[in-house]
């Protein structure tokens, strides 16, 4: 679905306002579970049912499981019997199929950031939703933003859903 509001950039003239359209056909969201990914995902579905796009949640698998302790990982939440790894990409299905959206799952491995950017270029994406985290201070200096780095890094328009 094209979707086509009127508007300008700052240096363009009144004269020359007219009709910006922008095709959204396939909206791509990185999840892996939290709570701002996951309001990123309902972000997502919501813009996919209205402008008709298809869906694709991405989990971006680092390799880092392999250096927790077992212990760790046992303890950690178990989502309805699914490993909290592809926890956000039960939930975007279960979103998508609930809504009538087309969607499609997938893993990936890699560098977070740079995979997503990567994959939204590789399957053809027209937005990227990433949720932030919300760090601040010392935190975003020590560990960054991943959504961040998608917007510095990403040819692709990306929305970040914020999270209070």
């Amino acid at each position: 679905m094209k979707v086509c509001i009127k508007g300008a950039a700052e240096d363009v003239k009144l004269s020359e306002v007219g009709e910006v359209c922008h095709d959204i056909s396939k909206i791509l969201v990185p999840t892996d579970g939290s709570a701002p990914s996951t309001a990123a995902t309902e972000y997502a579905v919501i813009l996919a049912k209205t402008f008709g796009a298809k869906l694709k949640a991405i989990y971006v698998d680092t390799g880092m499981d392999a250096l927790e302790y077992p212990e760790e990982v046992i303890s950690e939440d178990v989502y309805e019997g699914v490993h909290p790894s592809i926890k956000g990409l039960v939930i975007a299905k279960t979103m998508c199929e609930r809504n009538g959206v087309e969607c499609e799952v997938e893993v990936v491995k890699g560098g977070v950031a740079k995979r997503i950017v990567a994959t939204a270029a590789e399957w053809g994406a027209d937005l990227i939703v990433c949720g932030d985290t919300g760090r601040t201070g010392i935190k975003r200096i020590a560990l960054g933003s991943v959504a961040e780095t998608v917007v510095k890094g990403s040819p692709i328009p990306v929305v970040v859903v914020k999270v209070d």
